[in-house]
């Protein structure tokens, strides 16, 4: 035996809001942080797509190759639970800043050092370092500040969208990526990137 939703006072069907689908999108402030949060996630597979590329071009090192990889997910698996907790104790906005200001940092110096033709390999295996840990910085504040935003009403429609917004950024920040490389070259690409569109 079925039983149809509660009517509203026009007669229409009423559904809670965890009904609702992308409940969470109904909240301007979430609306804000979700492409916030897309974007960040394209522009951090930009950087790795010309990054990488710029990298195995210059040095052809598959062992800085392998280095990339390592040095981007290590500082997730060591230190996630520290500055998870760093994150619970003191004010996410101001802990995801400092990791988006690494980002940044980092993404300059890689326009800059690529622009030039400067670069070298202790500074690639520094800057990868970095990067890797301005991932782990920001990470699981990132995570948490949803419930800040949003409440525990939209929790559950806020994480799933969270996910979201970081695999489309996965699947369109190498396409952009590509792009950028066709369009305007290797370097001068990664350097456009770097200035404008980066976090």
């Amino acid at each position: 035996m079925t039983t149809n939703p509660p009517l509203s006072a026009s007669g229409s069907p009423s559904l809670s809001k965890g009904q609702v689908a992308f409940a969470a999108l109904h909240h301007r402030d979430y609306r804000r942080y979700f492409v916030v949060n897309l974007l960040s996630s394209m522009g951090d597979n930009i950087e790795h797509v010309i990054s990488y590329w710029l990298l195995f071009q210059k040095f052809h090192s598959p062992v800085l190759g392998g280095f990339a990889v390592i040095s981007h997910w290590t500082p997730f698996l060591f230190f996630s639970v520290y500055f998870g907790a760093l994150a619970d104790r003191h004010d996410c906005r101001r802990v995801i800043q400092a990791g988006q200001f690494m980002y940044a940092g980092v993404s300059l110096t890689w326009g800059i050092l690529f622009l030039t033709d400067t670069i070298q390999i202790w500074h690639a295996c520094v800057l990868l370092v970095i990067h890797g840990m301005a991932g782990v910085v920001g990470g699981p504040g990132s995570q948490l500040i949803i419930h800040d935003i949003v409440g525990r009403e939209y929790l559950q429609s806020a994480v799933r969208l969270n996910s979201t917004a970081r695999q489309l950024g996965i699947l369109l920040g190498p396409a952009v990526g590509g792009a950028t490389m066709l369009l305007l070259g290797r370097r001068l690409g990664f350097s456009s990137m770097s200035l404008c569109s980066r976090r």
